[in-house]
Parts: structure tokens; sequence; C-alpha cells
């Protein structure tokens, strides 16, 4: 079931001045992705990321990190391509009264289809990019997986996007309760929903996309086990290691087979209280170390 609200509009401008919804979502929970060869992108998630496949189901490959069910779902697909995000509530009540919000502010919003391992009511909306967002209440929990080389990734973090217009996605995403943690308007946008400097980010481009999944491997060594792991599977670095300017985390990024860029990432600023910082203003600086802007087609 789709349902849109003829009443209220979410628009550009947000909610009014000094208004703080409330915070529903509490974390990311999964991606969803479109490939063309599901199989080889299984192969490169479990050989390369770390991720282990939990189960199959109607063509359907689900992988998970370490405790969740899945933080990664790979549908077989004629083109490559985002079929939705997933984000995590921890209550049927949060869910329901965050599609309620969506709702009355015009939002489009749908019921999500039955997915393994997924808990609590669900179901799915359009954001400002036009990308589908699922939201439920939490994954079923399994046992811990025992490394096998490197550590696995630990968590799915967040999500990177790019986008014609990051302070209309900025204004949606506050006007869900996010709270905004970094912004130079006009060209970037970071908002968190825990403590992490950001779960989701925007930076400008011509058209819409996703730049990056990101995953907290924990630490320093996490970050050099992933480059010598990339280094003797033949996987090449493409950017990294570096540290951000907004988040202050340190980084490095691979390529999936169908061009999909992945974070590897430790040392991600906190922000403990529930405020909006949207005039920091941090430097459109991509490295701190080096002072430097990202590379050429980094931002593509």
């Amino acid at each position: 079931m789709t349902t849109r609200n003829e009443g209220g509009s979410l628009g550009a401008a947000g909610p009014p001045a000094g208004a703080r919804p409330p915070v529903r979502i509490r974390r990311p929970g999964h991606l969803a992705l479109r490939v063309p060869d599901a199989r080889k992108a299984a192969d490169f998630y479990a050989g390369v990321i770390r991720l282990a496949v939990t189960e199959e189901a109607a063509g359907v490959i689900y992988l998970r990190s370490r405790f969740e069910h899945h933080c990664l779902e790979l549908h077989p697909s004629d083109r490559a391509g985002v079929l939705h995000l997933g984000w995590e509530t921890d209550s049927d009540e949060e869910t329901l009264a965050l599609r309620a919000l969506l709702t009355d502010r015009d939002a489009v919003t749908r019921d999500a289809p039955l997915e393994p391992g997924r808990r609590g009511v669900a179901f799915q909306f359009q954001d400002s990019l036009g990308m589908w967002n699922e939201v439920y209440r939490a994954m079923d929990r399994l046992p811990l997986l025992v490394p096998d080389g490197p550590l696995p990734a630990q968590r799915l973090a967040h999500f990177t996007r790019m986008s014609p217009d990051p302070d209309a996605d900025l204004a949606f995403f506050r006007s869900i309760g996010f709270r905004v943690s970094d912004r130079v308007p006009g060209l970037q946008a970071f908002l968190r929903c825990r403590p992490e400097h950001h779960a989701v980010g925007f930076l400008k481009h011509d058209r819409p996309m996703l730049h990056h999944h990101a995953y907290d491997v924990g630490s320093w060594d996490g970050i050099k086990s992933v480059m010598d792991w990339a280094a003797l599977r033949g996987v090449p670095v493409e950017v990294g290691p570096v540290r951000h300017a907004p988040g202050n985390n340190i980084s490095v990024y691979l390529r999936d087979p169908n061009a999909v860029r992945v974070e590897f990432f430790c040392e991600m600023e906190l922000i403990e209280d529930d405020e909006d910082h949207d005039g920091r203003r941090q430097p459109l600086v991509f490295d701190l170390w080096r002072q430097s802007p990202p590379p050429p087609g980094f931002r593509e």
C-alpha cells in the first residue's frame, strides 16, 4: 500500500524555526543493492569486505557483519543501483509514529515487503532525493562471527549520497528527527541520529546517487587490516588512508564489482548533545592530514 497525504508539505524549508522533531530513527540498519551478478557481488563482499552470507531467499543474498541478521541485501537485477536504505527505530511505536509524521508531511510511503531477519512493523518512504528508505524495529541477533583473517567489518554505520541540493536534503532529514552535525550551505550536509557525527551525509553533485556505504572497523589496527587484506586479494584501495574534516574519522575507500564505493573508518567524532550544529561550517577539506580536497573523480 502506498499512501500520500494531501495536507502539509515537507518542502525545502523543513520544520518551523526552533522545532525539534523527536529522534525516532536510531541507527542505519542495512543497504539493499540491485546487482547484475549477485554471486559475483556476494563473493566480493564475503571475500574482500569480510561480510558473511546469512541466507539466500527468492534469489536475494543476505550478508551480515557480526551479530545482525543482515546489513546488506543483494537483489538480482539487469542493472546495478540502490533498492533502498534501511533504518532501525527500536520500537513499533516509533516506526508507526514516523510513518504518521511522513504521511502528514506529504511524503510518499508504502508497506515494506516481507524480509528475512527483520523484526516489527515496517514501511518504506521516499526521501528528498526520490530514494526509497525502509524503516523497522530491529534485526534478529545471531551468534558472533569468529574472524577468519582480519576482523570482519564491525558495523554498518552511515550512508553518504550525492545530491543536486544538499540544503533541501538537510531540511528533509532534520524534519523527521535527524540532528545537524556539520554543513557548508549549498555544498555539503552531515546529520546524525546517534552520537556519531553522521548517519547520513550529502555532497553537492549534478545528479542524485549513493556515494558510499561505510563500516566502522574500530581502530587504526582495523584500517591497517583492511588495507593489508585488500592488497592480498589484489583489490586496489581507491583513496586513503585520510582523516576527514567533517567527523574527524580516519578512512579508506574501495570499490565493489559494480563500482559502488565502500568506506572503512575509525575514530568518528561523537556529539553527545541533542542540538543542531549547522553553524560549524567545517572548511571544505577532504583530508586534514594533507590539507587537500578530494582527488579527481572521487565525487562521482
